[in-house]
């Protein structure tokens, strides 16, 4: 392997652990700052909307406007951006706040087994041996992953499967909606201006224009996490070292993330996992994995 695979590796590795560091500051500085999610979304996305807006104008010049000469590519990009962006990040927030980073996190990582359903409903598309395994395997584990407390009416957190789940879903909006407009206009341009329309909308929608929140420098730190470390750094972190090692591998490598996350969720915030919610876990993940693997083979 070449020194110029190896920072690849490197690269995707870190931007996976940054979003895992992420998703435990947004655990911290909503439950123990009691920050208003509904404000930490709308900064968050307009302020890294702002900034790789900025960063891909520099980079490739008025060409990022092209998309707004086509209507239909630019209720694509709405759509990408409310539905996927607004959606996923949102519910994902919630689903931490709940449930702690670890799990939201796995849950999230659902995604991949509603694509493989998603196109089997709409398109007929027959999923192959590994997918239909990867499906199984989802269930199971999200079952799993729902008893970390013990199997029991009062113990079962119907909020945390319903935010948990939603946010699978605006993952995988967010997977299969652009790839049309990724492909025509570029990545980061198109990122941005999703980042950027969702965070306008959540202002519009929410209208909290004021964080609630217990400031101190543990905010400031969690906030910088999650905006500049867990968006900016770690999104181009990732996406430069998938160009160097490629999507299946980064893909694999991704994993990490719930691994990350549920780390320093159980070192920072004391979270407690039970060995049938860690089995539950290694399952979810492991769909991502086998799904990649079997796309390296056919490819």
């Amino acid at each position: 392997m070449t020194r110029y695979e190896w920072i690849g590796i490197a690269l995707t590795l870190l931007g996976a652990t940054l979003w895992g560091v992420s998703g435990t500051s947004v655990q911290f500085i909503g439950n123990y700052r009691h920050m208003n999610l509904e404000w930490l979304i709308t900064m968050r996305l307009t302020t890294a909307g702002l900034l790789t807006v900025f960063y891909a104008w520099f980079r490739q010049g008025h060409s990022i406007f092209d998309v707004f000469r086509n209507w239909r590519d630019t209720v694509s990009l709405v759509i990408f951006g409310v539905f996927g962006m607004a959606l996923c990040q949102y519910t994902y927030f919630r689903s931490i706040v709940i449930a702690g980073a670890g799990i939201a996190t796995v849950l999230q990582y659902l995604a991949p087994s509603m694509i493989i359903i998603y196109l089997l409903l709409r398109y007929g598309k027959r999923p192959t041996r590994g997918e239909l395994i990867s499906v199984i395997l989802a269930f199971a584990g999200t079952i799993c992953l729902m008893g970390n407390d013990g199997f029991s009416v009062e113990s079962f957190r119907s909020d945390v499967l319903f935010w948990g789940l939603l946010s699978a879903v605006g993952v995988a909006v967010y997977s299969v909606s652009p790839v049309r407009l990724l492909a025509t206009y570029g990545t980061v341009p198109m990122v941005g201006w999703g980042m950027l329309i969702s965070g306008i909308v959540a202002g519009l929608l929410f209208q909290q224009p004021h964080s609630y929140a217990e400031w101190d420098v543990w905010t400031m730190i969690g906030c910088f996490n999650v905006v500049f470390l867990g968006t900016i750094v770690s999104f181009n972190a990732y996406l430069e070292g998938v160009k160097r090692i490629g999507a299946v591998s980064g893909s694999i490598l991704s994993s990490v993330e719930p691994i990350s996350a549920a780390f320093f969720g159980w070192a920072l915030l004391d979270n407690q996992f039970s060995l049938l919610g860690i089995i539950g876990m290694a399952m979810i993940i492991g769909t991502v994995i086998i799904t990649s693997l079997e796309k390296r083979n056919s490819d």
